[in-house]
């Protein structure tokens, strides 16, 4: 559930049709700065959550299956 309401925010600010696990977000998605920061916007809406600046690290989230787990640790009970 949770990685396909993902999905559909990346493919929305990606204008993509498909997104992969494995995708690197800059690389295959052509997430810039600009867009990282309305995709930010988009999960902390959708999740209703707030992320942490140093959880935001470009080395730690380099492809799709990055965002997974980040928001799995924020949404987990």
């Amino acid at each position: 559930m949770i990685e396909k309401k993902i999905n559909d925010i990346l493919m929305e600010v990606a204008f993509m049709d498909e997104v992969l696990p494995n995708a690197d977000l800059k690389d295959d998605l052509g997430i810039d700065s600009l867009r990282i920061i309305e995709l930010i916007i988009a999960l902390e809406d959708e999740f209703e959550i707030t992320l942490l600046e140093n959880d935001l690290n470009p080395d730690k989230i380099r492809v799709v299956k990055d965002l997974y787990d980040l928001i799995s640790k924020y949404t987990e009970d």
